[in-house]
């Protein structure tokens, strides 16, 4: 098969953009989507991206993405809901071969290639929690939620020892295979609906319910914490990691 017989691998990106607040973050985000996910030289041409937004935002003020529009709600419903949104579009959603959830209050500063990609679900490991063996992951305490896990991890060599080592996975990037991530937002959605059922809300909202569904489904994909450093914390991790 010559290269311009492959198949274009098609990747969807998503994003809430929900409240005022968070309006002035589209458009860099949309940037760094498009110069950097998937588009460095050696790779871009194999690869398709399209960023798909829900927004109350006004349409006409993207000049990037294609807008869904949703309504405006108070916190945490935006974060909480967000695979309530994105299943309106699950019809749309199997038209691509990958689908990526990215915080649009992130900067994209560097290069995000197919490491991303695996043969089922990618997670981030949550920053805080990766660097630090002395913190908690803030796992669902509650047994009576859906979102309840005890703690998991796995075992790890590190200076010629083992170690366990405590995973718990950021909200804010997430993604993988589009059929598996589709099954994923279709369980979660459920055990949401599941503890509003029970007028409880999982403590960390809907990274609760990522958590606990990677537990029962490990990510074929691990990423490092340095996917979804905040930027407010800069000089702690440059004294956490020297970088």
């Amino acid at each position: 098969m010559t290269k311009k017989e492959e198949k274009e691998i098609r990747i969807a990106v998503v994003c809430i953009v929900l409240n005022r607040p968070f309006w002035s973050f589209a458009q860099e985000m949309l940037w760094g989507i498009n110069t950097f996910f998937l588009k460095h030289p050696t790779i871009r041409d194999k690869y398709t991206t399209e960023v798909l937004l829900w927004s109350d935002m006004p349409i006409e003020s993207f000049s990037l993405g294609k807008v869904f529009p949703a309504e405006p709600i108070e916190w945490p419903m935006p974060t909480l809901m967000r695979y309530h949104l994105f299943l309106q579009q699950e019809e749309y959603l199997k038209n691509f071969d990958y689908i990526f959830y990215i915080d649009v209050d992130m900067r994209i500063t560097d290069w995000i290639g197919e490491e991303i990609l695996g043969n089922g679900l990618t997670a981030a490991q949550h920053p805080m929690y990766a660097l630090r063996r002395n913190y908690n992951p803030p796992y669902e305490p509650n047994p009576e939620s859906s979102a309840y896990i005890p703690r998991p991890g796995r075992m790890i060599e590190e200076n010629g020892q083992k170690r366990f080592e405590p995973l718990y996975f950021a909200g804010g990037f997430q993604g993988g295979k589009a059929d598996d991530f589709i099954k994923a937002m279709k369980i979660m959605r459920k055990n949401i609906d599941d503890d509003f059922g029970r007028n409880y809300v999982a403590i960390w909202n809907d990274e609760t319910h990522w958590n606990k569904y990677l537990f029962e489904n490990p990510p074929a994909i691990v990423l490092s914490p340095a996917y979804i450093y905040p930027d407010s914390l800069i000089s702690y991790y440059i004294r956490v990691w020297g970088r």
